[in-house]
């Protein structure tokens, strides 16, 4: 198998953005050195990093480990694509840049999963927050334990991975609204994903809040939720 990095711009409609949550120094290194040394220890071979054009000259030359970059611009599945052109390994472990944290033991127990029958392998956590349906007689609440967090790694055969770019692109199925991500059109193509306990620590960091949390997670930072806010003085 071949592990595969996506790095997102700042923002989906952020085209041309020069700089990425994946970017983000974190105890001297940035996330997404940190996830290569974590998949250089679980997977030997050189992981292939898709980033966007813009986002990709940051990047050329500094990638730790033997990383491949290929650039390319477009959606999530356009990266997908890039990285299936990049490798012809008969899996693909599919990884988050910006989910960084996840432990090395996370992508041991995924890639042991993926046995014969199986065509993807998925971690998930339990949805914590709130979630409401907004209809036309106003907001219903969902019942959160039927629903649950992807998380990084993903890892998909290759056939299941390519038929599930088609659908992706609405190019398969019945006119219903395309999946934008592809564990759930393997699952629109009737694929067998099986799913894994996540780890707390596979969050992603999109903003201050979340590095702020990485900090916290690799001590380098104190956890302040305990403590009562200071009073203004008058």
């Amino acid at each position: 198998m071949r592990p595969v990095v996506l790095v997102a711009p700042s923002g989906p409609e952020e085209r041309g953005a020069t700089t990425a949550p994946a970017l983000q120094l974190l105890g001297g290194s940035r996330l997404v050195d940190r996830l290569l040394g974590t998949l250089a220890e679980v997977c030997p071979p050189p992981a292939v990093v898709v980033a966007p054009s813009a986002i990709a000259v940051r990047l050329e030359g500094t990638l730790p480990h033997g990383a491949v970059l290929v650039p390319r611009d477009g959606s999530r599945r356009d990266q997908i694509l890039a990285a299936l052109e990049a490798c012809d390994e008969p899996a693909l472990l599919l990884h988050d840049a910006e989910r960084a944290l996840t432990p090395a033991s996370a992508h041991r127990e995924v890639m042991a999963a993926l046995v014969d029958g199986v065509d993807a392998v998925v971690p998930t956590v339990a949805m914590t927050d709130s979630v409401k349906e907004a209809g036309s007689a106003g907001l219903r609440n969902i019942d959160r334990s039927t629903l649950a967090v992807l998380q990084s790694p993903r890892l998909l055969r290759r056939e299941a991975l390519r038929a599930a770019t088609a659908r992706m692109a609405g190019a398969v199925g019945t006119g219903a609204d395309a999946p934008e991500d592809e564990i759930l059109a393997v699952l629109a193509g009737g694929g067998d994903v099986r799913t894994m306990h996540g780890s707390h620590d596979g969050f992603a960091v999109v903003d201050r809040l979340t590095l702020w949390q990485a900090q916290i997670s690799l001590g380098l930072a104190r956890d302040t939720t305990s403590r009562q806010g200071l009073a203004r003085r008058t």
